[in-house]
């Protein structure tokens, strides 16, 4: 983990930490990946994530401005040297759905300046205090390795925020039993349906000797049995073949009892609904109606957190008194018809809402010269020049 090779504050000494036991975060969540249903969600809520647009903006009265420098470059092209910003977003949800809690890393130069955003992902995070009562989070890692960083200095984005001072989930936990007994009994009743199809293959049926006979005499019995139903099935096509008194083949009727539809649907969307995905979302069939839904339900929360905990921690207080903004832009996520983005398109533009190339990015076009101007209608007048208008 050499991104902690340089923290934003000074090193702290060991010595007067105070330890909370209690207080553990431990990686719980990965148990649920055995579940493909549960896979699917998060990929699902991932994917459609990762098409928003964080953005380092600058709002005053009558200007929203992008800002310049290192950490706008980074939002918009490469949070570190190894993502792209959708795959860095997808990262942060999937680990966020996973274990309820994600953390994000700025890593600084010895100036002080940014230099990277890294999700990290520690097996087991405790909570210490100093005795001025300032956080810092101990982090463990695969490599056998912990971290102390200050809390203040990490990007921390959390589900299920209610029972723990500092994380999500249940508890120190990040907890997942409210699913995973239904992800158990799904998976017995798989198992059971792949165990009932198997059975179906084994055995079909005795060979009854009538006659007491040895092993051995058994067994060679068997054998020209099984090369007699074989040559039939090469030679005839057909599994009918002659015995004598000697023997009788009674056949086995194996009846695999099978878990009905509507039982396998109730379990898949329990899971679905603990992720807040619906089924036409999860089988990737929705409409206009269906897609808003989930965006206002689970995506638009999801933007939220992200734009308001990236803004505290990376911003100064100056900075943010003064109106800038880290924001986590959905344009790319609104889907509608092309009937609604047309009426759209008309009723925006005649605002002088809309410029021309942005229109055509509403439409999937690509953008033209000149068409960053933005066209209004005359039929529209300033609201406060309005009686003057009338008396001309």
């Amino acid at each position: 983990m050499g991104i902690f090779s340089r923290k934003k504050t000074k090193s702290i000494d060991q010595s007067f930490l105070s330890v909370n036991l209690t207080e553990i975060f431990s990686d719980f969540g990965s148990n649920i990946l055995n579940s493909d249903t549960v896979r699917i969600c998060i990929d699902c809520i991932a994917s459609h994530a990762s098409k928003l647009k964080p953005r380092h903006i600058k709002e005053t009265k009558n200007l929203v401005e992008e800002q310049k420098g290192t950490l706008s470059f980074l939002l918009k092209h490469q949070p570190n040297e190894l993502m792209s910003p959708s795959d860095f977003i997808y990262k942060i949800v999937s680990l966020l759905y996973l274990n309820n809690n994600v953390f994000i890393y700025p890593k600084f130069n010895e100036r002080n300046e940014i230099e990277g955003l890294f999700p990290i992902k520690p097996n087991t995070v405790e909570i210490k205090k100093d005795d001025l009562g300032t956080v810092y989070l101990e982090m463990y890692f695969d490599d056998g390795n912990s971290y102390l960083v200050p809390y203040d200095s990490l990007i921390h984005l959390r589900r299920y925020f209610y029972s723990n001072e500092i994380f999500g989930g249940n508890g120190a936990i990040s907890d997942h039993s409210a699913v995973l007994r239904t992800i158990a009994i799904n998976d017995s009743i798989l198992q059971g349906i792949d165990n009932a199809i198997k059975s179906s293959f084994q055995i079909k049926g005795l060979l009854k000797m009538n006659a007491m006979l040895s092993q051995e005499d058994k067994n060679k019995q068997k054998e020209l049995f099984d090369t007699a139903l074989k040559n039939s099935i090469r030679e005839n096509n057909s599994a009918i073949i002659p015995v004598d008194l000697k023997a009788d083949y009674v056949p086995l009727t194996i009846d695999p009892k099978l878990v009905d539809t509507a039982t396998l649907d109730f379990l898949n969307k329990k899971i679905l609904s603990y992720f807040r995905v619906s089924e036409p979302i999860y089988n990737n069939k929705y409409t206009e109606e269906e897609f808003n839904a989930f965006y206002e339900g689970t995506i638009e929360q999801l933007s939220i957190k992200l734009s308001e905990e990236f803004s505290r921690i990376l911003l100064s207080r100056k900075q943010k008194e003064e109106g800038e903004q880290i924001i986590f832009y959905s344009e790319r996520l609104q889907y509608a018809s092309w009937n609604t983005k047309v009426n759209a398109i008309e009723k925006l533009m005649g605002l002088g809402l809309m410029s021309l190339n942005e229109s055509r990015a509403l439409l999937g076009l690509e953008p033209v010269e000149d068409g960053n101007k933005r066209l209004q209608s005359l039929n529209y007048v300033d609201s406060t020049k309005a009686n003057d208008y009338q008396l001309k």
